[in-house]
């Protein structure tokens, strides 16, 4: 787990789209840091939850070169999971809201 809405398989990065989590690297406020550690740790209660977890790779790249991807754990979306938990918000590119 890199963070809320980035991971690691096998060697590669994606990042997960339609959502966004607050930034745990260079957050511009305490708050998004604080929040951002809570949406890392979730999705990794997620990720290690011991439900069937299935990795959808999308084509493409983002900006920083990282591969798109949809994560889903037990059937659901974990952007989905997160959004509804108030650890993220929806996200299709462009620029993001500010967390702060």
């Amino acid at each position: 787990m890199i963070d809320g809405d980035t991971i690691d398989v096998e060697g590669q990065r994606y990042r997960l789209v339609g959502f966004d989590t607050p930034e745990t690297w260079k957050p511009k406020c305490n708050f998004e840091l604080q929040l951002g550690k809570q949406a890392t740790a979730r999705l990794r209660t997620l990720v290690t939850s011991g439900q069937i977890l299935e990795i959808n790779i999308l084509p493409g790249k983002d900006k920083y070169g990282r591969g798109l991807a949809k994560l889903l754990v037990g059937g659901a979306d974990v952007g989905d999971i997160l959004r509804d938990e108030g650890l993220a918000r929806s996200y299709t590119g462009g620029k993001r809201q500010e967390w702060c």
